[in-house]
């Protein structure tokens, strides 16, 4: 046992609370100095791992005996901050000077020192800073004589980054560039030095790179992961143990651009059943546990893509290459067979290694004008088209199941950016969803209901996606909202898949159809990753995993290597338990850059959309308002751009914000999330990401 544990628990079984050093120095009888600098140092360790506060009367207490919440910090370029609790309970404000040296993103513990509102609103100090959350800025620099600021990004970051005069490693005034924290000077300004220059601002492909950058994504692989992943990519593939499907007929359905195809279909029908088999990628093959692959795919937890490019979470030597499950070349797969009838129940299935050829790289395009009925096409895949009618068939079964069962079916929009060959946006516009992203999407979703039900029943460790119910506090707003309208939605304490679905029919042919889908989506929970299985509220699913897309989601790689394990045999408990804590760490680290690289790619989409909009100022469309808020509202055009109009540039009027109603009011004016307007575009700047807008017409 290490001297710090030791240390602790003394400290507990002793009951001390509230010491100093000194005082623990006579408790534990630690006279000579090499004593006391022992249990200095271990008690600087203890205080660095969160089980130790330092008060400001240099007094030792446990964050339970001061009330201390731990969490991460929200910042806001206005300088004040948000602790986000890592337990349940509302957000903590902390203002500038409660912030002691912490900044955005930082682990931290906070006290609450007092309730600001009715509402339970809570303000506090940060009195320990467990872990710096930002060890790399990306920014602009602006130089001056002797140094050099960056300027984050990262507007929530408010702190700029000094840079001395030898660390700026020749980048230029107004560059792009990755600053290196060395000194996070406790509150002041921090220092750095300049780790990558990424090129000129204001370049599209620099400005990209530079937000996907400020999330923590690399855009390189280290040397030594390449060499690795050559090495794993070039070894021949063992057949032994796996079943030979490459005589059966296989396709994958993909985008025009994919690269990394990681799911295939195979289909025959029989009778009334059908015996769908959904092979994926066996990427848990040539990535080991705890290789450097391994942990560099943890690292990065997800792919992220972004227009024009993609950055994957595996190298292109896998992730392109020995992994995609390429056009008549032979690939390892993981194949999940179920057999289901006429009325979409999975009457039995089957998980075992395979072997793979694709017969067919098939595209989403391509697949919808076949069963659309275009003879050229049909002629060209005469022989597997009977097999995509099938699927088809069996897609509007499983739809229908679905929709028995309470599923909601949101509506969502996508955008498509088209970039031009230097990287200017050329167009921008909805992305179309066809009936073949809609097979896919049904066979992906059974497999991945299947394997979530099979590995819960064995008790093993395992990577659930959950969605868990909406709160209680959102749905009574949705209610009152509801009953404003004319409409009526019921709250109660067990609201299920079914009401939710049930008020979308309800309101789907009307006027008020795209507002109730917007409010409603967005009382909704984020999904995320679990050891525990609690369900999948949206798909009213009880069992749901992530288990086809391993080449570009981590929690889907380990699940591989989970069923990998349980088909050589299972665990003993030494690896149970091992494999336990993982799953426990990957859950909440793919949780978490899940939620960066969405935030990251939003970000990129919104850059393009302000770069595509700076030449048409003066121009004058029709569009949604798809947000109100108490500065103004942002309208939707048809071709997914978004702009905000401030509240100082509404037609004049004397407006009041109504949060609960999502609209903002006056005596001649009203305006409410879902309305129709007609607005100028006053202004675009892809630096900040934003248009502005003026109404020019109200419906």
């Amino acid at each position: 046992m290490e001297f710090k544990t030791k240390l602790y628990e003394e400290i507990k079984r002793a009951k001390i609370r509230g010491f100093t050093e000194r005082q623990l120095f006579v408790r534990l009888n630690s006279h000579t100095a090499a004593d006391k600098k022992a249990v200095k140092a271990a008690l600087d360790e203890l205080v660095a791992e969160g089980f130790f506060i330092v008060g400001a009367d240099k007094k030792y207490f446990t964050p339970k005996e001061i009330g201390a919440v731990r969490g991460t910090l929200q910042g806001n370029r206005r300088g004040f901050a948000f602790l986000i609790p890592d337990e349940s309970g509302t957000d903590i404000f902390i203002p500038h000077h409660a912030l002691n040296g912490a900044m955005h993103k930082d682990k931290v513990y906070a006290t609450v020192k007092k309730v600001k509102d009715e509402n339970g609103r809570r303000e506090g100090e940060v009195v320990s800073i467990l872990e710096r959350g930002v060890k790399n800025v990306v920014g602009t620099i602006r130089r001056f004589e002797g140094g050099a600021f960056v300027i984050p990004d990262d507007p929530d970051f408010f702190c700029d980054v000094i840079v001395h005069s030898k660390k700026i490693r020749g980048a230029l005034n107004g560059q792009k560039v990755v600053a290196r924290i060395t000194n996070y000077a406790g509150g002041k300004n921090p220092e750095g030095e300049v780790a990558e220059v990424l090129g000129d601002a204001g370049n599209p492909a620099t400005d990209l790179i530079a937000i996907v950058k400020s999330f923590g994504f690399e855009d390189e692989f280290e040397k030594a992961v390449i060499k690795e992943a050559k090495t794993v990519a070039g070894a021949p593939i063992s057949l032994e143990g796996r079943t030979d499907l490459r005589e059966t007929v296989t396709i994958t359905i993909d985008g025009d651009d994919a690269k990394d195809l990681d799911d295939a279909i195979s289909l025959t029908k029989s009778g009334e059943c059908y015996k769908l088999c959904v092979h994926i990628a066996d990427v848990a093959h040539y990535v080991r546990h705890k290789s450097m692959l391994d942990n560099e795919a943890f690292k990065r937890g997800t792919s992220v893509y972004f227009p024009g490019s993609v950055i994957p979470m595996l190298p292109e030597e896998l992730s392109n290459g020995v992994c995609s499950l390429n056009e008549n070349v032979d690939r390892p797969a993981l194949s999940v067979e179920m057999l289901i009838d006429r009325e979409g129940k999975i009457l039995g299935h089957k998980i075992f290694e395979s072997v793979i050829r694709s017969d067919a790289r098939m595209t989403y395009k391509n697949v919808t004008k076949i069963l659309e009925g275009d003879a050229e096409l049909c002629e060209r895949y005469f022989e597997i088209v009977p097999m995509i009618k099938d699927m088809y068939e069996l897609s509007k079964i499983l739809y229908d199941k679905r929709e028995k069962r309470g599923a909601v079916f949101f509506v969502t929009k996508e955008s498509v950016v088209d970039l031009d060959e230097k990287g200017a946006v050329r167009d921008i516009r909805p992305y179309e969803y066809g009936v073949s992203n809609a097979v896919i999407e049904e066979f992906m979703l059974a497999a991945n209901e299947t394997v979530a039900e099979f590995v819960s029943h064995t008790g093993y460790p395992f990577i659930y996606r959950i969605h868990e119910k909406p709160s209680m506090e959102k749905m009574e707003i949705f209610e009152r909202f509801m009953s404003g309208i004319g409409l009526k939605f019921s709250a109660g304490e067990g609201v299920a898949p079914q009401d939710i679905q049930n008020c979308l029919n309800l309101v789907k042919n009307t006027d008020y159809g795209g507002l109730i889908n917007t409010i409603l989506l967005r009382s909704m929970q984020k999904a995320r990753y679990d050891v525990k299985n609690k369900g999948h509220f949206g798909l009213a699913a009880k069992y749901y995993c992530h288990f086809t897309s391993p080449i570009r989601r981590y929690p889907d790689l380990v699940i591989h290597r989970i069923i990998k394990m349980m088909l050589k045999g299972g665990f003993d408990d030494k690896s149970n338990k091992k494999m336990t804590a993982f799953c426990a760490q990957a859950a909440v680290q793919s949780s978490e850059r899940e939620k960066s690289a969405e935030t990251a790619e939003r970000r990129c989409d919104d850059y393009c959309k302000a770069f595509y909009m700076e030449d048409k100022i003066g121009e004058v469309y029709r569009g949604v308002i798809s947000s109100v808020t108490s500065f103004g509202i942002f309208v939707e055009l048809l071709n997914t751009v978004e702009g905000l109009v401030r509240a100082e540039d509404l037609p004049s009027d004397n407006y009041v914000f109504d949060e609960k109603k999502y609209m903002i009011y006056g005596k001649n004016h009203k305006f409410e999330l879902g309305s129709k307007v007609t607005v100028r575009v006053e202004s675009a700047d892809r630096t900040a990401r934003q248009v502005l807008f003026k109404i020019v017409e109200e419906e």
